[in-house]
């Protein structure tokens, strides 16, 4: 048995290469059906996303090609020259496949780490394979775990808490101060990036109204569309001031649009409710000094900054225990890959022995019966098919079974499938060609 893995990342390639090799669009359909011709008796599985381009390949050994055939493919699939990718390609083989794709669905290899997007995106990619019937049971095993161990990853090691963009912290302090959004009126002052970044964020809050100005008004109308908000003017800023719970402020201003007097004004007719006021804006557009009034609450893009250093300080402290639930949990799989391909081979053994005896016996049934008539040879020949797959189904469902359950418990499965040998009189040697544990 042989697995393989090839391709580019964030890490090995520029965007350039990443997007030159990208089965985007139709080409992962085509790519899943023409690989499988390609590489007959392969398993394959295409995860394309956009920092990342992998193909997964598994099955006997004369089946699965090298990195270098795979890597051909690539470059005659996409129609580019192989020196475009000539020290971009990373491949993995065998056990390091395992634990390549598990790193990969815990994120700990994303360009953004502890990034909940890549678990989805490996489900969709297994998926695509299980529709296209480019899996087999090495791919459901693999994939399944992988998925399984991204999640656990992410639930016990906390890699996935606190978000790492100024626009994504300030929507996380804004569900800190505020338990419901959809009494609350959001202002965001301005329509440039990071606005829209900060919109995107904001609109899961659902809050009950959006309001959006700009100094540009065609801008702030057009980002108002967009995000299902209302364009205000820009002279009108001091009444959207006071409709507005939270205010979001990511002007280029070349000194402050809000002073302390203005506010002091604004949170008088607001009569004094709570405000919450993110300044992400370089230089700032609200005074400092109205951070101190009552019931006002104002970070700056600093304050934002470094709590999203700490919550990466935070996401780097998992990496440690992340690995460590990767490594057992690799070790786990690619055991547990071991153990279906020795029952695969037992079971595959007793059918053909079941089968040849089957066989002999109808021989000699119908040798010493010669006057049956082809109807009877049939209908004998029909119970005699159904009687065996009768007396093998539970030792089939126990081989299948013990083997499911042993995962990386190495010694009760190998003394269960020698019983088994034993019993079933198939001597006591494994199958040729087995899977063998590479580092």
């Amino acid at each position: 048995m042989k697995l393989l893995a090839l391709g580019v990342d964030h890490r090995s390639a520029p965007a350039g290469v990443r997007e030159a090799l990208a089965f985007d669009g139709t080409k992962c359909d085509r790519a899943l059906e023409r690989l499988p011709r390609e590489f007959p008796g392969s398993e394959v599985v295409i995860l394309s996303t956009c920092n990342r381009v992998e193909v997964y390949l598994a099955g006997a050994a004369d089946c699965v090609p090298d990195a270098d055939s795979l890597c051909s493919f690539l470059t005659d699939f996409h129609g580019v020259r192989p020196d475009l990718c000539a020290g971009h390609l990373v491949s993995y083989h065998d056990e390091g496949v395992v634990g390549h794709l598990f790193r990969v669905s815990a994120s700990l290899e994303s360009l953004v780490l502890g990034e909940g997007q890549i678990l989805g995106q490996v489900r969709e990619a297994y998926r695509a394979a299980v529709d296209r019937k480019t899996v087999g049971p090495v791919f459901h095993t693999v994939f399944q775990s992988a998925l399984r161990v991204g999640k656990a990853v992410r639930e016990r090691t906390g890699m996935d808490q606190g978000k790492l963009s100024v626009a994504s912290v300030a929507v996380d302090v804004a569900r800190e101060v505020f338990d419901t959004f959809a009494d609350k009126a959001v202002l965001v002052i301005g329509a440039g990036k990071m606005a829209e970044l900060t919109l995107q964020h904001l609109k899961g809050l659902n809050p009950g109204q959006i309001l959006i100005t700009n100094r540009d008004p065609a801008k702030a109308e057009a980002a108002a569309g967009r995000w299902g908000g209302r364009a205000v003017p820009f002279d009108r800023l001091g009444q959207a001031l006071i409709d507005a719970d939270l205010v979001v402020s990511t002007t280029a201003a070349a000194e402050p649009i809000v002073t302390l007097d203005q506010y002091v004004r604004v949170q008088r007719a607001r009569r004094n409710r709570l405000a919450l006021i993110l300044d992400i804006a370089i230089p700032r557009d609200f005074d400092p000094r109205i951070g101190d009034l009552d019931q006002v609450a104002l970070y700056h893009v600093d304050d934002l900054r470094a709590q999203a250093e700490q919550n990466l300080q935070r996401r780097q402290r998992g990496i440690e225990p992340a690995l460590v639930i990767i490594e057992r949990e690799t070790a786990d799989c690619y055991s547990l890959l071991r153990h279906q391909q020795a029952a695969g081979a037992i079971l595959q053994q007793i059918g053909s022995n079941a089968e040849a005896v089957r066989d002999r016996e109808l021989s000699a049934l119908f040798a010493s019966r010669p006057n049956l008539t082809d109807e009877d040879r049939e209908a004998i020949a029909r119970m005699a098919a159904r009687l065996q797959n009768q007396l093998l189904h539970h030792p089939r469902a126990a081989v299948r079974s013990a083997v499911a359950g042993a995962g990386a418990q190495e010694q009760p499965p190998h003394h269960f499938l020698s019983a088994v040998r034993h019993l079933f009189g198939l001597g006591d040697h494994p199958a040729p060609g087995s899977l063998k544990k590479t580092t």
